[in-house]
C-alpha cells in the first residue's frame, strides 16, 4: 500500500529511491543475465535456456522500463481552473459555472476551492506539489517510481506493476531451478543469494499492491479513498472508547469519515450528509474495468448498451497484452486548458462552462442517487446555509 509515513514524504528521499531502484535493477540484470545466465547455465547446463532466460528478462525488462516511462510521459491528468461556482444565482453573469444539479461540498453546502490553483476543485482532484496542478482523480505519490498517479497515467501504472512483477517472477523461477546445481559444484554464487531474497521480497511487496489496486478497480476507489476510511474507522473507534483509552492508539489526524453533497430538487436545494463508506462512483466491477480501460478512466459518458461483453473481453485483452493500450492512453490524455465555445449563437458561455464542469466530473451511481433521494424524503437535510432560511418542504421529484 501507500508508504504514509512522514520518512517517505521526505522531498530528498522521494528523488533518491527511484535512481537506487534503477541501481538495483541494473544489478540484477548483471547477476541473473551473467551469473546465472552465463556462467551458470550457459557454461554447464543448456546454450537454449540460457538464450531463453536473456529473452524473457530482456522483454521484461524493457516493457518495465516503457510502462515507468509512460507514467512520467502521459502524466497524471490536470484538471482545468474553473471558476466560481453560481451558488446565488446571479442573473446574466457570464464569469460562473451554473450550478449542477448535484456537487458535492462542505457542511454549510459551498464548493470546494483550491487555494493554490484558485479554482473550483472537482471531486477527487487534488493538488500535487510535484506537478503543480490539481490532479484528476488522484491516487497517491508513488515514492518507487518519482511521480504521481491520476486519471490519465493509472493504466500504465498497472501495466507496469505487471510487467515488474514478471521481472522478478523470472528471476526467482530460474535462479530456484540452478542454485542447487551449483551447490553440488562445492559452493554457490553469492550472487544467487541476492537473487532469491530480492526477487522473494518485490514479488510479495508488488503482489501485495497490485491485489489492493484491482481492489480499488473493483470499487472505483483511490488510495486517497481508502485512506480516509481507515483513518475514519481507526478516529471513530478511538472516540467512542472516549478518546482517553491507552490500549487504543490516537489517530495521525480527525477523520471522521463524513461527507457532504449539494442537490438540487424542485425548485430547492438540500445538503446531504453522507459517509465515505457510500462508494458514490462505484459503478459495478463490470463497468469500473471497462472505464479504466477503454473510457479514459472516466465513469460516465458512455451508454448502458456500450458495456457489452464483447467489449469487456476486448478490455481485458487491451489490459493483458503490452503496447495496444499505449494509444488509448494517449487518447485519453487531457491537458488542463479550458475552452470556451465562442460562438454564443451555438452555446453560451455558462453553458459551456457547466458542460465542461460535469465533462471533468466523476458522477454518482443510482443506489448514491436513491440515497439521497431517501434522505430528503426522511427530512434529513437542511438547506444550504449561504442562502439563509428556506423552506425545507420535500419535493415529490426525483433529483436530477
Amino acid at each position: 500500500m501507500v508508504l504514509d509515513s512522514p520518512l517517505f514524504k521526505n522531498h530528498l528521499l522521494q528523488q533518491i529511491v527511484p535512481i537506487l531502484i534503477i541501481i538495483g535493477l541494473g544489478y540484477l540484470d548483471f547477476a541473473c543475465g551473467y551469473a546465472l545466465g552465463y556462467k551458470e547455465i550457459y557454461r554447464h547446463d543448456s546454450k537454449r535456456i540460457a538464450v531463453t532466460l536473456w529473452c524473457l528478462l530482456g522483454i521484461s525488462n524493457f516493457n518495465t522500463l516503457l510502462y515507468w516511462a509512460l507514467v512520467f510521459i502521459i502524466g497524471p491528468g490536470k484538471a482545468p481552473s474553473f471558476p466560481p461556482l453560481n451558488i446565488y444565482n446571479e442573473p446574466e453573469n457570464d464569469e460562473l459555472i451554473p450550478l449542477p444539479d448535484l456537487f458535492f461540498c462542505d457542511e454549510s453546502g459551498y464548493p470546494y476551492y483550491c487555494s493554490h490553483s484558485k479554482s473550483i476543485k472537482i471531486e477527487r482532484s487534488f493538488f500535487s506539489k510535484h506537478v503543480g496542478y490539481n490532479v484528476l482523480k488522484f491516487d497517491h505519490y508513488c515514492i518507487w517510481i518519482g511521480y504521481p498517479l491520476g486519471q490519465a497515467n493509472y493504466l500504465v501504472f498497472i501495466k507496469y506493476m505487471f510487467w515488474f512483477l514478471s521481472y522478478f517472477i523470472i528471476i526467482l523461477v530460474f535462479t530456484a531451478m540452478y542454485t542447487r546445481a551449483s551447490i553440488s559444484r562445492g559452493e554457490i554464487d553469492h550472487n544467487f543469494i541476492v537473487l532469491l531474497f530480492m526477487s522473494g521480497f518485490w514479488i510479495i511487496m508488488i503482489t501485495t499492491l497490485s491485489i489492493a489496486h484491482y481492489r480499488y478497480i473493483c470499487f472505483n476507489m483511490t488510495t486517497l479513498d481508502d485512506l480516509a476510511l481507515g483513518q475514519s474507522k481507526r478516529y471513530n473507534h478511538w472516540k467512542s472508547r472516549g478518546g482517553v483509552d491507552s490500549s487504543v492508539r490516537p489517530p495521525t489526524r480527525i477523520e471522521t469519515g463524513r461527507r457532504f453533497v449539494n442537490v438540487k430538487k424542485g425548485d430547492m436545494r438540500y445538503i446531504v450528509e453522507y459517509n465515505v463508506q457510500e462508494r458514490p462512483f462505484d459503478m459495478g466491477i463490470k463497468k469500473n474495468w471497462m472505464n479504466l480501460i477503454l473510457n479514459g478512466n472516466r465513469n460516465h459518458g458512455k451508454s448502458d448498451d456500450w458495456y457489452s461483453y464483447l467489449r469487456l473481453r476486448l478490455a481485458f485483452f487491451v489490459l493483458i497484452v503490452p503496447y495496444i493500450d499505449i494509444p488509448l492512453c494517449f487518447r485519453s490524455r487531457r491537458d488542463g486548458t479550458l475552452k470556451i465555445n465562442d460562438n454564443e449563437a451555438v452555446r453560451s458561455k455558462p453553458d459551456e462552462l457547466l458542460r465542461q464542469y460535469e465533462y471533468y466530473s466523476d458522477v454518482v451511481n443510482d443506489k448514491f442517487r436513491e440515497f439521497i433521494n431517501r434522505k430528503i424524503d426522511d427530512g434529513d437535510c437542511y438547506p444550504p446555509r449561504y442562502l439563509g432560511k428556506q423552506e425545507t418542504s420535500v419535493s415529490s421529484e426525483d433529483v436530477q
